[in-house]
């Protein structure tokens, strides 16, 4: 994606769209900010890669249809039957499932997600999480429990054998898609979570985009220097929820709540689902720091920008701490 005024404006329509779903008292004008969000955001993820078509065509149908669920579940409404406000309940959740890319609808992420360039995929996996988000907790429903059960156990357990790094962050938004959906009853909570996995990819996204890696065996045979790879190391940790690390303190923000809300049956999944996490990232970052003294000596000379972004997520973690008592 290059800068410029099409793009810059894009981005301007596309925030207006996420206020507009933010601030909307009906339901008309949050579909309304919805397709503007998609409208939006379809043109950025246009690229030299002659596969972004295609992810750009995809992302549009599966969008359209979600799209078009939540739409029918407005119209149903205004029937007003009890039965048909049960179903009509199930497709509006459905609709805002398949939107952000939850399971048992996750599929289409991972087709989505590979010839993206860098920014695009990060807002991808990010903002563009908002305003289904917000819809879904104005729902309000108790129908999410095995979406949420099923998504943390096939994405930790997917994410095993992938060499793709872009499809390991795919899987890590839909393993944390299903944590914000756990504490989805508090608004407040869900945007702590966003802001703060937010930061980690772009962190995150920055550093990959720096050592230039799309696979696994690539953050293995490289040259970098220590301060990167320390950087990488760190940022990875956070990611899978290392203390005291920053993503420590969002699983410990939805532990927390499920042990408010009695249930227990999530936070035995989640914790069991967490050690499948920190195995896959650890495995990413685990050989190049066994590699730690194989660099060019020049490299001692090259002044890095990066150095201080691994203090970025040991920093953040006692204010976090401080906002999570406040909570």
């Amino acid at each position: 994606m290059n800068f410029n005024s099409t793009s810059v404006l894009l981005v301007n329509t596309m925030m207006i769209g996420v206020i507009m779903v933010n601030s909307s008292n009906n339901w008309i004008s949050m579909w309304m900010g919805l397709e503007l969000v998609l409208m939006s955001f379809i043109p950025l993820m246009q690229n030299k890669n002659l596969l972004s078509a295609e992810a750009m065509i995809k992302y549009f149908i599966v969008q359209s249809i979600a799209s078009t669920m939540f739409l029918f579940s407005v119209t149903i409404m205004l029937v007003g039957d009890s039965m048909i406000m049960g179903l009509n309940k199930i497709i509006l959740t459905t609709s805002m499932l398949i939107k952000l890319g939850s399971a048992p609808f996750h599929s289409w992420v991972l087709m989505v997600l590979e010839p993206l360039s860098l920014l695009p995929l990060m807002t991808m996996l990010t903002v563009m999480k908002l305003p289904p988000l917000i819809i879904m907790h104005q729902i309000n429903t108790n129908l999410l429990t095995i979406p949420i059960l099923l998504g943390m156990i096939i994405s930790s357990v997917s994410c095993l054998n992938q060499t793709s790094v872009r499809s390991t962050l795919g899987y890590s938004s839909i393993y944390n898609v299903s944590l914000m959906l756990t504490i989805i009853s508090s608004m407040m909570e869900t945007m702590m979570f966003l802001t703060m996995y937010t930061l980690m990819m772009i962190l995150l996204s920055l550093n990959i985009n720096n050592m230039k890696i799309n696979f696994v065996n690539q953050i293995v045979n490289n040259n970098f220097n220590s301060w990167i790879k320390l950087t990488l190391w760190i940022n990875m940790l956070s990611m899978a929820g290392f203390p005291p690390l920053m993503g420590f303190f969002m699983k410990m923000m939805v532990m927390q709540n499920a042990i408010q809300e009695n249930q227990f049956l999530i936070l035995l999944i989640l914790v069991l689902t967490s050690m499948l996490v920190m195995l896959f990232y650890m495995r990413l970052t685990f050989t190049s720091i066994l590699t730690f003294n194989s660099f060019k000596k020049w490299g001692l000379l090259s002044k890095s920008i990066n150095q201080w972004m691994f203090m970025v997520n040991s920093l953040m973690a006692p204010i976090l701490c401080s906002s999570m008592v406040n909570l």
